[in-house]
């Protein structure tokens, strides 16, 4: 019986950490953004974004209508400092998010925006913070909605 209890006890924490790192804001709705630049560090693979602005839902829907090949809307948002709490990929927390509702889909942006998130963006985040101030990686695209 008290190998259960303690079992339950592990369980019970186990699930209260979890919540600790799950989304907070049910105003917003988050996404994945998928690269595909070829890079060989796997954090340079994904990160996420959130938006409630209607209009921009809209079109991250349609987007994920399409099959992935097709999907040539980019993202393009105002970098704010700190992962926002959500913007992770695997085991790596970002040390930026995009500013929610401050970014958009779009079909191209000038090359200064273009970068990788890990190797180019979190490397040297003074640079993109205060001088960039932007990131709109050339090679991206929605990938998936994430639910909880």
């Amino acid at each position: 019986m008290l190998k259960w209890k303690v079992f339950m006890l592990g369980c019970l924490l186990a699930m209260g950490a979890c919540k600790k790192n799950a989304v907070k804001d049910p105003n917003l709705r988050y996404f994945e953004v998928g690269l595909d630049n070829g890079s060989p560090d796997w954090r340079d693979s994904s990160f996420v974004v959130a938006t409630s602005n209607a209009a921009l839902l809209l079109q991250i829907e349609a987007q994920l209508q399409l099959p992935i090949a097709q999907r040539k809307k980019i993202v393009n948002g105002s970098l704010v400092k700190g992962s926002g709490g959500y913007n992770k990929n695997s085991t790596h927390e970002f040390k930026w998010h995009f500013k929610e509702n401050d970014w958009s889909l779009t079909d191209v942006s000038i090359e200064i925006y273009d970068g990788r998130p890990y190797s180019d963006v979190d490397k040297d985040l003074s640079y993109w913070l205060n001088t960039v101030k932007r990131f709109s990686p050339w090679s991206s695209y929605i990938k998936q909605e994430i639910v909880e």
